[in-house]
């Protein structure tokens, strides 16, 4: 399409400027047809520059936006296997806090009875 308008844009410039010229008018018709050209091909040019530019931005937001898609189901997958990691953690230690406490309710048995045992001792030596 744009190589079709290109060639008809230079078919009517060459035809214009074969004929013979000798009024002022069709100088100025010469004179419209070139700028008027010359400034379609200039918009074509724009026109397809924006269009590529458009389609380049168009690639790379969407290539950061699959970037960005990837990073967060990362750290999405990093989160919950530091939650689950934290998580088990914290069931082993209280696990050691909860048989920390059962050595220490043994113990105290164990002391009780020990001091029980020594008191009837001394009772026993004071009296015999």
């Amino acid at each position: 399409m744009l190589l079709t308008l290109l060639f008809h844009l230079m078919t009517v410039l060459q035809v214009v400027q074969s004929v013979p010229q000798k009024t002022t008018e069709s100088y100025l018709l010469e004179t419209a047809l070139t700028n008027g050209s010359i400034g379609a091909i200039l918009f074509v040019i724009w026109f397809l520059t924006f269009k590529f530019t458009q389609r380049q931005f168009e690639f790379a937001l969407k290539q950061n936006q699959d970037q960005f898609d990837k990073a967060l189901k990362q750290i999405e997958i990093q989160h919950r296997e530091n939650l689950e990691e934290s998580r088990r953690t914290n069931d082993k230690l209280f696990e050691v806090i909860r048989k920390d406490a059962e050595y220490k309710e043994v113990l105290a048995g164990v002391l009780t009875e020990m001091k029980k045992i020594l008191i009837e001792h001394q009772d026993m030596y004071r009296r015999g």
